[in-house]
């Protein structure tokens, strides 16, 4: 099998060169479920899991492969362990649902990615929707598209491309519709021979139809949106990575409820650089926007040039992502030691057989 139609570069090769000589295989995981995965290598397409010394010095769920992910396995017939996981290039991440403070990889080594909206009625639209996962995107590593999907059933398209040339400057934002085939085409420019490219969003944005419309067939399984609630269906459940005919990889993965930021208060920058960059001309370097004279980010708001609600959720992410910070502080610690732990564990085992 050609790894190269499958994206293999020379970064990841050279990576994996020690274990290469030494017998081992080069991989990319197409299909993960529930850390199962199916890779792709020389040897054609086989299962796969990681082995037991993989599971004892991963930290947390980030070290585990993920879609995308290229790996070094050992292959005993049809199945193969992984031993190694290549260093990412890019990966777009979260905050894992729920209470535990830790970084989920959605998919890995990407070169562009879509952010899928649904116009449908605006349901799925939100300013800070677009922003939250813009941040994300611009901190994997990979280009971030904009796609504003189901543009058939908006009878005010135009105002929400406005509102997102406003808080996504200088970002590619595409109109389209899977049904009347709007967009298609500006879409399909980005699907280039070799690149992988994402797509993510809430769940119900069309992220199944459209890319069954890319590849003109059906892919992908898609679902209706609830007529309760209004609210869309998962209709993937399991991560998946698809080479095209012409040549372009595809990841597809399951629609989101929510995503939580991950990161420091750096990955901000990039979304909200209209603001970074006023707050630099403030007269005073400590100036906390809340009263001084010579404020920049208040005079602005003043005269209208910064909208404030827009101002309100950069603090609201900023304040998420402090929060965060000092509790990965202290995971970060606890996990070092149970590492070590764990590690000392594994070796007294190895010393008893």
């Amino acid at each position: 099998m050609d790894l190269y139609k499958w994206g293999l570069t020379a970064h990841f090769k050279e990576r994996a060169k020690d274990l290469l000589e030494q017998g081992y295989y080069l991989g990319r995981i197409v299909k993960e479920s529930r850390h199962l995965y199916e890779i792709v290598t020389e040897k054609g397409r086989i299962k796969g899991k990681v082995s037991g010394h993989f599971i004892y010095t991963s930290l947390n769920k980030a070290d585990y492969p993920t879609i995308g992910d290229w790996v070094v396995v050992k292959i005993d017939s049809e199945t193969g362990v992984i031993e190694r996981l290549i260093d990412r290039q890019s990966s777009f991440s979260r905050k894992s649902a729920g209470i535990e403070t830790e970084e989920q990889i959605i998919a890995a080594n990407i070169d562009y990615i879509f952010l899928v909206f649904a116009l449908e009625g605006g349901r799925n639209y939100t300013e800070g929707g677009v922003e939250r996962f813009l941040t994300r995107a611009w901190d994997s590593g990979a280009t971030p598209i904009i796609v504003l999907n189901k543009s058939d059933l908006c009878d005010n398209t135009s105002e929400f491309l406005y509102k997102t040339e406003l808080i996504a400057a200088g970002t590619p934002i595409i109109l389209t519709s899977a049904l009347s085939g709007d967009g298609l085409e500006e879409l399909k420019k980005y699907l280039k021979p070799g690149k992988t490219i994402g797509f993510t969003g809430f769940s119900g944005v069309g992220k199944s139809a459209l890319i069954n419309a890319l590849c003109g067939g059906n892919l992908m399984r898609t679902g209706e949106i609830r007529a309760d609630d209004k609210k869309g269906k998962h209709t993937t459940t399991h991560k998946e990575l698809i080479l095209l005919d012409n040549g372009s990889i595809l990841i597809d993965s399951p629609g989101l409820k929510e995503l939580q930021l991950w990161g420091d208060e750096d990955t901000l920058n990039s979304t909200f650089e209209d603001i970074t960059e006023l707050e630099l001309l403030c007269r005073f370097s400590d100036c906390t926007h809340s009263g001084e004279p010579g404020c920049k980010i208040q005079s602005s708001i003043e005269s209208g040039d910064l909208d404030e609600a827009r101002y309100n959720r950069y603090l609201k992410m900023k304040k998420e992502l402090q929060f965060l910070e000092r509790k990965t502080s202290v995971k970060a610690q606890l996990d070092d030691k149970k590492k070590w732990k764990d590690i000392s564990k594994f070796a007294k085992s190895l010393k008893k057989q």
